[in-house]
């Protein structure tokens, strides 16, 4: 009598579990978190029973039809990122109007609208004490803070087109929401 082994999991089955959390994150269904779990169980998956367990329980998502990801999708969210470079909070502001609700775009956008703002209040703040106290030391400042600003900008838009849910540095340390980033 011979022993029956599963069929091995294949890339694109992986793939298509990802494809299949990835399109229920960005459609709202699952919570950052829970889609950090189950990714974190895709990648694991040793066989396809568990593959499969990991992508159960979620209604509403069809990865195989395909659909249009303008106001929802990754190229949304990266265009939020990237447009802060140009239209500083503006580019940003926009991307989260036309964005579906609680969709990863509006979430991404919110974000991207949030860094902007603060990276403003922050270039303010320095060229008042640049003003204030003629220190030529507090100038250097400015190109260094316009240098990280642009980095963080393009990995945030960089993030965005691989789909995953990035939080910028600056908005952990201050977390100043002034668009709500659960993407409502």
């Amino acid at each position: 009598m011979s022993a029956v082994f599963p069929a091995p999991i294949t890339p694109a089955d992986r793939e298509r579990a990802e494809g299949y959390l990835k399109d229920a994150y960005a459609d709202g269904l699952l919570g950052e978190a829970e889609f950090d779990t189950r990714m974190g169980q895709v990648m694991a998956a040793g066989s396809r029973s568990e593959l499969t367990a990991s992508c159960a329980g979620i209604v509403g998502v069809r990865p195989s039809v395909p659909r249009p990801r303008i106001a929802g999708g990754t190229g949304l969210a990266t265009a939020a990122h990237f447009s802060g470079i140009a239209s500083s909070f503006i580019g940003p502001w926009l991307a989260y109007q036309v964005a579906t609700p609680r969709s990863f775009a509006r979430r991404e956008a919110a974000k991207a609208f949030n860094f902007q703002v603060v990276s403003i209040v922050a270039l303010v703040t320095t060229f008042v004490l640049t003003a204030v106290f003629f220190d030529r030391a507090l100038g250097t400042v400015l190109p260094l803070g316009w240098l990280a600003w642009f980095l963080l900008s393009v990995t945030g838009g960089v993030q965005a087109a691989k789909g995953r849910s990035w939080r910028n540095p600056v908005t952990r340390v201050l977390p100043w929401e002034v668009l709500r980033e659960d993407g409502r």
